[in-house]
């Protein structure tokens, strides 16, 4: 079995190791600035707005804070749940249903520690949804959505949750860092995006529902008997697809899949498709890391990434990518920036932001700019570009003509 990364541990290393790496990447161009909106918490990993609101999860306490416009943090959590923290555990993912002001329906994306509802007794990955209470401004009634999700050796666990354009919800899940091949496997959650409705049952165009041993999730609490398979998979063969972005521009999904000794990759999702772990790793075998990219016979049964970065040598470099968020239409910045994709490095500590064309082809490097150990961005309700680093602070990048 072929060694992880030593960043494969990105989110359980101290904030002394983290600020000690160093970026080559430039200052913010001409009229942007980096701005900080929040700073105080502990270990952040995911955020979503809730209007002047954001809710941010943290890693290791359990706990959804709350930011309040103005940017003070709420003194009381508006949720907290039992995690288990070691190495890439923890409270991961955070997403508000597209219907959330009639609903008020959260969801998070945690590993289980003793305590949880249901808890087994061994740690789990799981997708459950809470209620918001708006007279107590806190979020009760936990209803699991997916449930035992492998947690296998503490890292690649995925974690990140967002709505998609069509209403349903999608979910990364890493390979658990152990058994990497069941990430070609349809009878686990390994190494997979999953593709749910808010209460967890399966779109019925989802790939998988009539194939025979793919995986079926547990049948939701409320749901009748008889209603048919629930198969979660949509697409299959990642490694640890931390975060991924939703383009609104052609309505595509991005995914960030952190590579294992020598490439980093983008790659758009697409319904039924195998991205190609453990048997690639950007654009290379796996066996022959560091082929000449385009070089090669790449397997037609995977689809190739659209973008990747190796961990050292020339030109761009990093070892954690962290898929970010798109400058659509309606942003803050200048015509330039219109479309523009932020991205970032966690253990390379930088943002880098480039161009992509309507199919999603990568093209020019635009700018880029140092952060220490970014690890979500999301797109403000005011036009500009959050993003959080695990050291505690949440920014945004404003441009002032």
């Amino acid at each position: 079995m072929r060694r992880s990364i030593a960043r494969s541990s990105m989110l359980g290393i101290t904030a002394a190791l983290l600020l000690s790496t160093t970026s080559t990447a430039k200052a913010l161009p001409n009229g942007f600035s980096q701005v900080q909106v929040t700073t105080g918490l502990n270990q952040p990993t995911a955020f979503a707005f809730k209007g002047g609101q954001i809710f941010v999860t943290e890693k290791a306490s359990g706990q959804v804070r709350v930011v309040r416009p103005g940017g003070s943090l709420r003194p009381f959590p508006l949720l907290t749940v039992s995690v288990n923290s070691q190495s890439e555990r923890g409270l991961l993912g955070i997403a508000l249903d597209p219907d959330f002001y009639n609903n008020k329906f959260l969801y998070i994306y945690y590993t289980t520690g003793p305590g949880a509802l249901a808890y087994t007794g061994s740690p789990k990955n799981r997708v459950s949804r809470f209620t918001f209470v708006s007279g107590t401004g806190t979020a009760t009634d936990e209803t699991i959505i997916v449930d035992n999700i492998p947690s296998d050796a503490g890292n690649h666990n995925g974690g990140d949750i967002q709505f998609g354009f069509d209403g349903a919800l999608y979910i990364a899940v890493g390979d658990g860092g152990q058994f990497h091949s069941d990430a070609q496997g349809l009878n686990t959650l390994r190494g997979k995006l999953l593709r749910v409705y808010g209460d967890g049952t399966s779109p019925f165009d989802n790939p998988y529902r009539n194939e025979p041993g793919a995986r079926r999730c547990g049948r939701p609490v409320g749901v009748p008997p008889g209603t048919g398979p629930c198969k979660e998979i949509y697409a299959y063969g990642f490694r640890n697809p931390f975060r991924f972005s939703m383009r609104q521009a052609n309505s595509s999904v991005i995914v960030g899949d952190v590579g294992e000794g020598t490439w980093e990759e983008l790659d758009t999702l697409l319904i039924g498709r195998n991205y190609g772990w453990n048997s690639v790793e950007g654009p290379c075998f796996l066996s022959s890391p560091n082929c000449t990219p385009g070089t090669i016979s790449y397997p037609a049964q995977f689809e190739y990434p659209i973008h990747y970065y190796k961990h050292s040598g020339a030109g761009e470099v990093g070892q954690t990518i962290i898929a970010g968020a798109f400058a659509e239409n309606g942003s803050n910045y200048p015509a330039q920036y219109v479309g523009a994709y932020f991205y970032g490095d966690y253990s390379a500590n930088w943002i880098h932001i480039r161009t992509m064309d309507a199919n999603n082809n990568v093209s020019d490097l635009v700018d880029s700019t140092p952060l220490n150990s970014p690890v979500c961005f999301r797109n403000g309700p005011d036009g500009n570009i959050y993003v959080l680093s695990l050291a505690g602070t949440l920014y945004k990048y404003v441009y002032t003509p």
